[in-house]
């Protein structure tokens, strides 16, 4: 069985779609089913427009990958656009690889052939991916043989070198960050790295800032400051973060850190940070009118 069989990538022209090679076969669209809870979004109208004009210029390009179930239905590992996309053109059969494989493996294969051959995948789909991978990775049954028969050389490569391992991580730690972030990784107004930064605060804390800086851009920089003020500060609030991130070139900026044994002693009654700032300030208050 020569490696033809398991070539996702064999060319299929226009005119000989139904002339499938051996290793191949055609499946009735109504028998396919699709994955479930596939981290990968379906393509936008847009997208799919430019699918099916590429479809029927020059026939279907990468055959679907697919895995035989019960009662001759078969799950999609890998083009449930292209389904979608024959469906809406009318067609009944599309081509397709079958593969016999467990359940860690079927997903491997989905999530890399996505991977490798997806144009546009966001942030967070890729780090949703890669998160479906370590949990794969640690239960250490998937068949990699199989994984890897599903791509070419080529994709082999490029996903070596786009998975570094720290590359991999950073990714994945933003899974940790709330929704409002992730949507912001996804629009690339946060940028990876910043995101890294702020996905090792907790959820409660990434609330905080975010209801005190709301839209407002968070650069690598500033999230490292944010973090670095959330691990310091007793009161990590809302108004500590705004008198802090203001943005006010006309205010300045400080902070002043109390031991444990002065805290006890001078403020123990105080329930707030806000309380210790207003007592301060009426004695300096009370200072400044007596040396006037």
């Amino acid at each position: 069985m020569g490696n033809e069989i398991f070539n996702p990538y064999k060319k299929f022209s226009k005119n000989n779609e139904s002339q499938i090679k051996e290793g191949f076969e055609e499946l009735n669209l109504d028998n396919l089913v699709p994955f479930k809870n596939q981290p990968f979004k379906v393509y936008s109208n847009d997208e799919m427009k430019e699918l099916k004009e590429s479809i029927e210029r020059i026939g279907l390009q990468n055959p679907i990958i697919v895995r035989r179930l019960e009662n001759n239905q078969y799950e999609i590992l890998a083009g449930h656009n292209r389904v979608r996309a024959f469906k809406e053109l009318g067609k009944e059969k599309i081509p397709a690889i079958i593969q016999n494989v467990d359940d860690d493996t079927a997903q491997m294969i989905m999530i890399d052939t996505n991977i490798v051959q997806r144009q546009n995948l966001t942030t967070m789909e890729r780090a949703k991916a890669y998160k479906l991978k370590e949990q794969i990775k640690k239960r250490k049954k998937f068949d990699i043989d199989k994984v890897e028969e599903n791509l070419s050389d080529e994709e082999k490569i490029k996903l070596a070198t786009e998975e570094s391992r720290q590359t991999f991580y950073r990714y994945l730690s933003l899974n940790n960050l709330i929704p409002e972030y992730q949507a912001k990784c996804d629009d690339e107004s946060l940028s990876v790295r910043a995101g890294e930064q702020l996905s090792k605060l907790n959820e409660q804390q990434q609330r905080k800032i975010y209801e005190a800086l709301g839209d407002s851009k968070i650069t690598e920089n500033k999230a490292e400051e944010l973090k670095k003020l959330a691990n310091t500060s007793d009161e990590f609030t809302v108004d500590i973060i705004k008198e802090t991130f203001s943005g006010n070139k006309n205010t300045i900026k400080s902070s002043i850190k109390f031991t444990k044994k002065e805290m006890e002693k001078y403020f123990s009654n105080f329930k707030s940070i806000e309380e210790i700032k207003e007592y301060l300030i009426s004695l300096l208050e009370e200072i400044d009118e007596k040396s006037e």
